[in-house]
């Protein structure tokens, strides 16, 4: 008869008196009175938990408002109202990127620092940036309490309407001393076409971070927040070269100042409050 390893014929449950390898094959083994279990196989069986369970408090990090919502809406109708009130101006400020041509064109027609429809799609640039702004701190520090209030979005729509007019009086400033006034006129009308592109992209991503509050949305809003600031850039040295004989290499450590410098000091203090908790 062929010898198999002991494995398949020896019974844990039974005592032998001899090693395991050296255990003969046979057809059947007798089962002795005594059995000693506990000691050939180890329990498998743990002892029960005999701790005591402590109920959390569920910690929730929704963000979403229902006055959120209703601004959104808000902007959007905005947007379809300037579009069916104003048609030709919407038109002719959204061309503005198209080259100097349609802004002479513009400018001949109407001016944009006095028209109904470049306020109101400023007031909603402003409104629009400081709800990005306020629900991309409430994901970032996690502190709900703290930043979705509407007293937060007061102070921020204010810090952005005065970052704002901070940039047009700048501007203006510039104007006055080289006594550029044209040059003015074609860089406002560079800044509201770039802010209404603006609006219409962020309108989304801002939407898409109140349903799904993830740091995914952030970086992309920055991101589209950067372009802006790259093709206002672009835009204004080009506008400003048609405009005056000053060198191009002026002009951008002028917009440079102006848009790069601002914006790369507000974010470089933003990630250190939010990652070290402090900003110097």
């Amino acid at each position: 008869m062929p010898q198999y390893p002991d494995i398949f014929y020896h019974s844990p449950f039974v005592e032998t008196a001899q090693p395991v390898d050296t255990v003969p094959v046979v057809d059947t083994i007798p089962v002795t009175d005594t059995l000693v279990c506990d000691s050939v196989v180890p329990s498998f069986i743990t002892s029960g938990f005999r701790g005591t369970l402590i109920p959390l408090e569920r910690m929730s990090y929704e963000i979403m408002e229902g006055w959120n919502l209703a601004l959104l809406g808000l902007l959007l109708l905005l947007i379809v109202l300037n579009k069916q009130l104003y048609p030709r101006q919407f038109r002719q400020v959204l061309s503005v990127p198209g080259g100097v041509a349609h802004t002479n064109q513009l400018l001949r027609e109407w001016n944009p620092m006095r028209s109904f429809i470049c306020m109101s799609f400023t007031l909603g640039y402003i409104l629009l940036m400081a709800l990005f702004v306020q629900k991309s701190c409430v994901v970032l520090s996690h502190d709900v309490l703290s930043y979705n209030t509407v007293r937060m979005f007061s102070i921020l729509a204010a810090a952005t309407a005065g970052w704002v007019l901070l940039r047009h009086l700048t501007l203006r400033f510039v104007s006055w001393l080289f006594d550029t006034h044209d040059t003015l006129d074609r860089q406002m009308t560079v800044q509201y076409s770039v802010s209404i592109f603006t609006l219409f992209a962020m309108v989304p991503v801002t939407l898409l971070l109140l349903y799904n509050p993830t740091r995914y949305f952030i970086w992309i809003g920055f991101a589209t927040l950067g372009l802006a600031a790259v093709f206002r850039l672009i835009y204004g040295i080009i506008e400003t070269r048609v405009s005056t004989k000053v060198p191009t290499f002026y002009i951008f450590l002028y917009f440079c100042a102006l848009e790069i410098a601002p914006v790369a000091t507000l974010v470089t203090a933003g990630m250190r409050y939010f990652g070290n908790g402090f900003v110097f």
